[in-house]
């Protein structure tokens, strides 16, 4: 088991390098810097001012300009996570609790680096739905131009590493599946602000391979497909701090296991609202 997750993640670290090294040729001209991690992230310049008013304008105006530099969130979930087809009521769902870090930095030529990570710690239910989530993706992320009527489009391009353990049947079977996925992804986030509001929503699309690990039972793996949105609204509280909520929705369409007794190939639903707030973003 230590030995696949061991090559998991050198697979995950070369699949960054090799997203970077392709693309570089090509941005390096336009935005000059661009694919040098961390060496334009100007701190000299930022002045750490969190609590200074917030930056307002009249509805419809193109004159807020977005944040750069260093930005972190932080959302408390609360998701409905869907039964696997072989458990009871596979039409259902169950609630559960989880948490979201992303953090990076936009530099001022527009190009920087987001990391964002996901723990759902349920849904804990024996027989039923019991399982954890993890997720962990690094993206190259640029900003476009701004559109009509101060909307703003990042576009984005990474890679994702994520781990679902479903032990619903670990009682009275003590076996449970554990799928590894490796996935590339390209998506973007489009967001606009409107006086002391940041309306915004992001969307992810993505697919790889799923290693699937069984206990004693035989391994196999899947290709897997899927897709992550979210539609959300941040209320500025300061200049750099805003409090939000949104709308958050995970889908892997095909090449989840779910149950031990059978090289199955289910999908699998999050679904849910996302609490936080947001540093200099």
């Amino acid at each position: 088991m230590l030995s696949y997750r061991k090559a998991l993640w050198s697979l995950v670290i070369t699949a960054n390098l090799a997203v970077a090294s392709s693309v570089q040729a090509q941005y390096e001209t336009d935005f000059p810097g661009a694919m040098q991690p961390f060496s334009d992230v100007n701190l000299e310049n930022y002045d750490f001012q969190w609590f200074a008013p917030p930056i307002t304008e009249q509805y419809g105006q193109d004159t807020i300009d977005p944040n750069t530099g260093i930005f972190f969130e932080y959302h408390r979930l609360f998701m409905n996570v869907s039964r696997g087809e072989t458990a009871p009521g596979p039409w259902d769902g169950d609630a559960t609790y989880g948490n979201r870090l992303d953090f990076g930095y936009m530099t001022d030529d527009n190009y920087g680096w987001l990391m964002s990570g996901w723990r759902l710690d349920g849904p804990s239910y024996d027989l039923v739905n019991r399982a954890d989530f993890n997720s962990f993706e690094v993206n190259r992320t640029w900003r476009l131009d701004q559109f009509h009527k101060g909307f703003w489009i990042e576009p984005m391009v990474g890679v994702r590493y994520a781990q679902f353990n479903d032990k619903t049947h670990v009682i009275p079977t003590p076996i449970f599946v554990q799928n590894n996925m490796l996935l590339g992804q390209l998506g973007g986030r489009m967001f606009s602000q409107r006086g002391q509001w940041t309306l915004y929503s992001t969307v992810r699309a993505f697919g790889g391979q799923n290693w699937i690990f069984r206990g004693n039972e035989e391994d196999y793996s899947n290709g897997v497909v899927g897709g992550e949105f979210s539609l959300g609204a941040a209320y500025h509280v300061t200049r750099e701090i805003t409090l939000d909520v949104a709308w958050q929705h995970m889908y892997f369409g095909t090449g989840i296991g779910r149950d031990p007794n059978f090289q199955d190939s289910d999908d699998m639903t999050f679904s849910g609202v996302a609490f936080g707030f947001t540093l200099n973003r």
